[in-house]
């Protein structure tokens, strides 16, 4: 399966080391967890787990490391769960987790959930 969105806020995991408040990580998950509902209806069959998933990630602008982008991967997978896309991120329905960083035409990111 693939989902397509664009990114509603590029967010560095540094942000997280710089000590960001609570309620503001509270809105960022709530930006991520909306942009994952035009795929709200896709399911993933219970005999596919546990799935990998791979975040290919690109920017407009200068392309974040892929380390930088841990937070984002957490509130998108945490969004995967909250919509039902996948059952949940413990280790026996998510084998692993790839993440791809790079430029281009705009601010998004595809998840591959293999």
């Amino acid at each position: 399966m693939k989902l397509k969105l664009l990114l509603p806020e590029k967010i560095s995991t540094n942000a997280i080391y710089a000590g960001i408040h609570w309620n503001t990580r509270h809105k960022q998950s709530l930006l991520y967890h909306r942009a994952l509902l035009p795929h709200r209806t896709k399911r993933i069959d219970k005999e596919a787990y546990p799935v990998d998933l791979h975040f290919i990630f690109t920017f407009k602008k200068q392309p974040l490391d892929c380390s930088n982008c841990t937070y984002m991967v957490k509130l998108l997978e945490d969004g995967l769960i909250e919509h039902g896309i996948i059952k949940d991120d413990k280790p026996n329905y998510v084998g692993s987790i790839t993440i791809f960083s790079s430029k281009g035409a705009e601010d998004s990111v595809e998840i591959h959930i293999i």
